[in-house]
C-alpha cells in the first residue's frame, strides 16, 4: 500500500510496515520495528531496522522550506558472533509522493564491509534493496571495527551516492543472573497484581566502563491472547527498555503486550545502536548530530545479544 508523504524528515515513517523478525535467537529488535531481509525466516536482525522518509501528513509539524535533495537511508545492525543478514537501503521520498517500499529501495549498490584490511562485498537479497553475506563468507567477531562502505547512484541528479559509516562491535555477553522461574518456563501474569510481575536480568562481562544496554521482549505467538495491562491499548509485538548505563535491567509486565512464548533479548549496544534508539524515543524525527552515516542518514549499528524465553500465561 502506498503513503502520500507530507513535510519533515521523520526515522519513525514507515517502520511499522517494514517489520522484520531476527533469527533463531531472536525476531528483533528494532528489526522487527524496521525493514528487514525477508532472505532469513521471521526476519532477524534488528533489521531490528529504520526507515528515514518524508513524514506522512499526519506527523508532520514544520514544513520543509528547502527544495528536496535525495539521501540514501541505511538500515542496518550487526551482532557479535553472527553473519551480516541484511544491510537495507532506501531512497528518501520527495514531498508530495506516495511511498511504496519496491519503489524507493536501492537495487544495484555496491555494499561493502572492510576488517582488518579484509573487504567483502555483500550480495543482493531477494527483496529488493536488502544486501547480506553469509556465515560462511563473514562471522561478527567482538571487539572488531567495521566500516561500510555504500556506492549507489543517484537518481535525482545522474550522479552517484557515496556513503560510508563504522561501528566497533562489543564484546560478547552473556545473562548471568536468570530467575528460576525462566529458561522456557511458565511464567504466570496476574493483571491484578502487575507489581509482583518483576524480575532482575543482569549480564556480562562488561567491557567498557561506559558501555551501554538495552533490553527487548518479542511476542513469538499473538494467538495465545492480548494482555489487558490497564489502559495500555498496544498490540505491538516487540516492546524495548529504556538505554541503561549498567548490565542490570529489570523485566515488569510493561514489556509483554501477548500471552504464550515471548523471546527477552539483552543487548550490550554500541554508539550508533544508542544513538538510534535515542532518535527513536525522543519522537522519531531525524537528528543530524545523532547520525552516524556519512553522506546519508540512516543506521550501521552493532550489539552482543542474549536471550532466554519464557511463556506468559494469565493467572485462572
Amino acid at each position: 500500500m502506498k503513503k502520500k508523504t507530507f513535510f519533515t524528515t521523520s526515522l519513525r515513517g514507515e517502520i511499522a510496515k517494514r517489520s522484520g523478525a531476527i533469527s533463531t535467537k531472536q525476531s528483533h529488535a528494532r528489526t522487527q520495528e524496521i525493514a528487514s531481509s525477508k532472505r532469513t525466516p521471521v526476519g532477524r536482525s534488528l533489521l531490528l531496522a529504520m526507515t528515514v522518509l518524508c513524514a506522512i501528513v499526519s506527523g508532520c509539524d514544520q514544513p520543509i522550506q528547502s527544495a528536496y535533495q535525495e539521501q540514501i537511508n541505511v538500515a542496518s545492525f550487526i551482532f557479535a558472533n553472527e553473519a551480516i543478514d541484511s544491510v537495507v537501503l532506501h531512497r528518501t521520498t520527495p514531498f508530495g509522493d506516495y511511498y511504496d517500499d519496491l519503489d524507493y529501495a536501492v537495487d544495484s549498490a555496491i555494499v561493502i564491509v572492510t576488517t582488518n584490511g579484509v573487504a567483502d562485498t555483500l550480495l543482493p537479497a531477494t527483496l529488493k534493496g536488502r544486501y547480506y553475506l553469509p556465515a560462511s563468507k563473514l562471522v561478527v567477531q567482538g571487539g572488531q571495527t567495521y566500516n561500510l562502505t555504500i556506492i549507489a547512484l543517484n537518481e535525482q541528479t545522474g550522479g552517484t551516492h557515496v556513503l560510508t559509516a563504522a561501528t566497533t562491535v562489543p564484546m560478547p555477553i552473556h545473562l548471568d543472573s536468570i530467575p528460576p522461574s525462566f529458561h522456557g518456563q511458565t511464567v504466570t501474569l496476574d493483571t491484578t497484581d502487575l507489581a509482583a510481575f518483576a524480575f532482575l536480568l543482569t549480564a556480562g562481562p562488561v567491557d567498557e566502563s561506559n558501555r551501554e544496554y538495552l533490553l527487548s521482549v518479542t511476542a513469538l505467538d499473538t494467538n495465545v491472547g492480548r494482555i489487558h495491562n490497564g489502559g495500555d491499548s498496544s498490540t505491538n509485538r516487540v516492546r524495548y527498555s529504556n538505554i541503561a548505563t549498567g548490565p542490570e535491567i529489570a523485566i515488569t509486565s510493561r514489556f509483554f503486550t501477548w500471552y504464550g512464548p515471548n523471546l527477552i533479548t539483552f543487548y550490550a549496544i554500541d554508539t550508533n545502536f544508542a544513538d538510534y534508539q535515542r532518535q527513536l524515543s525522543g519522537g522519531g524525527n531525524y537528528q543530524p548530530t545523532l547520525n552516524h552515516i556519512n553522506g546519508g542518514i540512516g543506521v550501521f549499528g552493532s550489539a552482543a545479544r542474549d536471550t532466554v524465553s519464557i511463556v506468559v500465561m494469565p493467572k485462572q
